[in-house]
């Protein structure tokens, strides 16, 4: 596998898609320099480490994101960070690397000037944003869209440039996790644990959340963040933490429970990495009724109203352990697994960049 420059708006520890992707990457062979969200030049920064087997980490440095509003701060800044990055791969002597990049205001003028600089753009397509994405697309060599509807509505417009990529869990065996100690905040909460494994901002339809938790007082929902969101004594918020005390909070949950605001097209078409995180623990899931999920059948348990979501929830919470729907989750996360989602790579990347074009 060809080297690769791998652009992320967030950080390391986050485990995002592009973290995900980095390791897939890495998996089928590359050696990647894996770049977090920028930060200000007056604060700490990661300075180039391995973070992983054949990935390492840098965090480059600019004036601050606000001042790409303006087009010329915008190539500024870009060049900055460009000049950077590049740096950092002659360091590692990355061999004529691809340059893998998400959609964000820091990643289209730097992905313009990579392009002026002759690197290929492969640009991931994480959500369902077709007025944010289709600048990134113009820009790219090639897309790869994880939603069923970007793909779709870009391939009709851009044909061979734009692939479907699976989404990537990085749980290759919950059971492993199953009599792991959890955190003393984590263990203190009642069950049964009803989970979200990230923040609600702009995914979960709070009113909806509210109106199932004031009915079911016995339940206890656990989501991340810094802030509480609701006024409820069953609803815990837990700081963010790291992948493996993530998989020990995962291990400890009853439910996955998404509720999305499924009015938002956003979120309506979202391929959440949290599903195929509780499909590898083999967890009951319980969720508002996105695309993503319809191919699952009853494998998830499905919702409109408050009232709908927690009869969901109570069949959820009667399935037994052993059930054999447990074994087919645990199935389907295996099909999303780094391993799998490199073999993707691999093939796409064979196919469109192959050697003799390279």
């Amino acid at each position: 596998m060809r080297d690769a420059i791998v652009l992320s708006g967030w950080r390391w520890e986050t485990c995002n898609v592009p973290e995900r992707i980095a390791l897939a990457l890495a998996y089928a062979g590359s050696r990647v320099l894996y770049c977090e969200n920028p930060v200000s030049f007056i604060r700490e920064a990661r300075p180039l480490s391995e973070l992983a087997t054949g990935i390492f980490g840098f965090r480059p440095k600019f004036l601050s994101h606000r001042l790409n509003r303006f087009p010329l701060f915008l190539q500024t800044q870009s060049v900055a960070l460009a000049n950077q990055i590049l740096n950092e791969a002659a360091t590692l002597k990355l061999n004529d690397p691809l340059v893998f990049y998400p959609h964000g205001d820091y990643c289209l003028g730097l992905s313009r000037e990579f392009k002026k600089r002759g690197l290929p753009l492969i640009h991931i397509c994480m959500d369902y944003e077709p007025a944010i994405q289709m600048e990134h697309v113009k820009v790219s060599d090639l897309t790869l869209a994880i939603p069923q509807a970007a793909f779709q509505e870009l391939k009709e417009r851009f044909g061979e440039r734009i692939r479907m990529l699976p989404q990537i869990s990085t749980i290759n065996n919950g059971n492993a996790h199953s009599s792991v100690r959890h955190s003393s905040e984590f263990s203190k909460i009642p069950r049964p644990r009803l989970g979200y494994v990230g923040n609600l901002v702009g995914r979960a339809s709070l009113p909806l959340l509210l109106d199932l938790l004031l009915n079911h007082p016995e339940w206890h929902f656990v989501s991340f963040g810094t802030k509480k969101w609701l006024p409820l004594s069953n609803e815990h918020v837990l700081p963010w933490c790291t992948q493996e005390e993530l998989q020990k909070i995962l291990a400890g949950l009853d439910v996955g429970l998404m509720p999305y605001d499924c009015a938002n097209p956003y979120n309506l078409h979202c391929v959440p990495l949290k599903l195929f995180d509780y499909f590898g623990f083999g967890m009951p899931v319980v969720t508002t009724p996105i695309i993503a999920v319809r191919e699952f059948g009853d494998l998830v348990y499905t919702g409109e109203t408050a009232e709908q979501l927690a009869n969901a929830i109570s069949e959820a919470l009667k399935e037994a352990g052993d059930s054999v729907k447990r074994a087919k989750r645990m199935a389907v996360a295996r099909e999303h697994s780094i391993e799998k989602v490199s073999e993707v790579l691999r093939e796409i990347l064979d196919e469109r960049l192959p050697e003799d074009r390279r």
